[in-house]
């Protein structure tokens, strides 16, 4: 079976969905929230010095654009908008041409991301994907999405983990599977190195350096040209 794995933000997208999400939503419902974009830096610089790790911080950022509890039809109205708008305007062109290449070859599309599955689902729908690994949140007992995460954050060796649950639960052996992997970051290295084939997408030096050690592919997806005949 051939299985082609990609990221979301950074790798297909152009920019990153969480925070253009927020505010997108904040936009479309209730303007006034936007007056919490100074905590939302604060709390992101609070990140990157390491005060608290990006579980607490994304629940904080729906809290703060969103609520607590969200509503399930406003939800899909302004996720179904966002979602045009992420697949109309925001998507890499080299990510564009490789998915072309690898659904003309008859790859089983996975999308394994740290974004809400809320939204990357919607998105992964458009783009065509098959299925969708992403981050969980908690339902209420009336079926109301919360702020709470499930479990652990979609993120480095919770991917992985999230993957090889994602094989077991669908009875594919892997040693029967051929995977290709696509990340635009280092914190993919779990999945990268599980990976048959694997490549990192618009290096930083450090990820490059990373990648030629590791014997991962590099492509530019910045650009239609540069695709790989996986």
């Amino acid at each position: 079976m051939n299985i082609a794995i990609y990221d979301l933000d950074k790798t297909i997208t152009s920019r990153p969905t969480f925070t253009h999400f927020l505010i997108f939503y904040a936009q479309q419902t209730s303007s006034i929230r936007l007056a919490g974009l100074p905590l939302w830096i604060l709390a992101l610089i609070g990140y990157r010095i390491g005060l608290y790790g990006r579980k607490p911080l994304k629940q904080f950022g729906i809290q703060l654009f969103i609520g607590r509890k969200i509503g399930s039809d406003t939800l899909t109205r302004v996720v179904g908008k966002f979602a045009d708008n992420v697949a109309s305007r925001g998507l890499q062109p080299g990510a564009v041409a490789q998915l072309r290449v690898d659904r003309d070859r008859g790859a089983f599309l996975v999308l394994a991301t740290a974004a809400p599955e809320f939204y990357a689902q919607t998105i992964a729908d458009h783009l065509g994907f098959q299925a969708v690994i992403a981050t969980r949140h908690i339902m209420t007992a009336h079926g109301q999405l919360t702020n709470r995460i499930l479990g652990n954050n979609c993120y480095a060796n919770e991917k992985l983990r999230r993957i090889e649950g994602w094989l077991a639960q669908n009875s594919i052996d892997r040693q029967a599977a051929h995977i290709v992997f696509y990340s635009d970051d280092i914190s993919d290295s779990p999945t990268l190195n599980f990976a048959d084939q694997a490549y990192a997408v618009n290096p930083s030096k450090n990820f490059a350096a990373a990648a030629a050690k590791a014997n991962w592919g590099v492509m530019d997806f910045r650009s239609a040209g540069d695709v790989a005949q996986t």
